[in-house]
């Protein structure tokens, strides 16, 4: 927009109004509440699945087989509507190469976290090849994603290069956003001279066991310790936490992020990239999706430890956020990742070679 374009965002009917207060033009395009539980009541098969391996099968039957074919209805007649020259959409988003090749006109996606491996892209690829058939179309490999553009938020310093089926790749910064969420930070009311640590384990894989088995082995640190638990956690079912712990349902990261010494998360993009760009070590107990990943590639980099969900007892938490707290080379890793951050160009820089992709 500040380029002198136009431009319409498309999302989901429950995200249009926080689009709008950010001043850009949006249109509802349906209202999917589709998510992991979702996968499970119609692919029972998946719990059979060790946790690591779920990942590959989840992402295809979610994004290609439940989400597409809503979300392609949606947003055909938005785009046909606007006259669109340019699809920009998430790399997630497998109803959008559809969009653009019925409307003819190129479709660049962007990442969210790491790029995939090839075989899970591919097999969501399969998943979608039928909405293409349905429409005249010829199936494209991956589903389309990678056709034109894909823009790489992953920075360098995690060593998660997009594969070679990935043919053209653009890195970009990725700047955290929260709108205009409250900047105050609720604070422990005790040990105000201790680090502060921020426990998160998101909203998808909103659980309260494992939020309670951090929470419990992190309050027994001579630490504060901030805790959002989403919309899917009622603080209550935490129990009462003496007063250096806070828990709170939404804190916006960007607020509280620059405060912490040490951020303990489920290894989501959003809260793993955010927090390394701040130069921020990281504890990640992954649950699923991308967090795997994330977790190995902080985990690679020095910047971090993982504990994947066999592993993530009270004790074996305590021990990891303590030496994350205590030996500094997990600090000086983690700048490592931010300074790569920082190198990254912002979306702003890239307007002429978008440009240069329409027609």
């Amino acid at each position: 927009m500040a380029a002198g374009h136009e431009v319409l965002f498309a999302t989901p009917a429950k995200a249009v109004a926080a689009v709008a207060a950010a001043g850009v033009p949006v249109a509802a395009a349906g209202d999917p509440d589709t998510g992991p539980a979702e996968v499970l009541r119609e692919f029972p098969e998946v719990a059979s699945l060790e946790p690591e391996a779920r990942p590959e099968l989840v992402f295809a039957k979610l994004f290609g087989r439940l989400v597409a074919p809503p979300m392609l209805e949606a947003l055909e007649p938005i785009a046909a509507g606007h006259g669109a020259e340019l699809v920009i959409a998430d790399a997630a988003a497998f109803a959008a190469p559809i969009v653009a090749a019925r409307l003819g006109v190129p479709c660049v996606s962007k990442g969210f976290g790491p790029a995939l491996p090839e075989a899970r892209v591919a097999r969501a690829g399969d998943e979608v090849a039928p909405l293409w058939e349905a429409r005249g179309l010829e199936p494209r490999p991956y589903g389309g994603i990678y056709d034109t553009l894909f823009l790489d938020v992953y920075p360098p310093a995690l060593d998660r290069p997009p594969g070679p089926h990935v043919a053209h790749v653009q890195a970009m910064r990725q700047d955290a956003f929260d709108g205009d969420a409250p900047a105050a930070v609720p604070s422990p009311t005790d040990r105000g001279d201790r680090p502060l640590v921020y426990l998160t384990m998101g909203t998808v894989f909103a659980d309260t066991e494992p939020m309670r088995i951090a929470l419990d082995a992190l309050a027994g640190l001579d630490v504060r310790v901030l805790a959002t638990v989403g919309s899917g956690i009622d603080p209550e079912d935490l129990g009462p936490q003496p007063a250096h712990v806070r828990v709170e349902r939404f804190v916006a990261q960007t607020a509280v992020l620059p405060r912490c010494a040490l951020v303990v998360s489920h290894g989501g993009s959003g809260t793993t990239l955010a927090a390394a760009a701040l130069g921020l070590p990281q504890l990640c107990l992954p649950q699923g999706a991308d967090q795997f990943l994330n977790a190995d590639a902080l985990s690679g980099a020095g910047a971090g430890l993982s504990l994947t969900p066999g592993q993530a007892d009270g004790e074996a938490i305590g021990n990891a956020a303590a030496r994350l707290l205590a030996e500094p080379s997990f600090t000086t890793a983690a700048r490592t990742v931010a300074a790569s951050i920082a190198a990254m160009p912002p979306p702003a820089e890239l307007i002429p070679l978008l440009e240069g992709l329409t027609p």
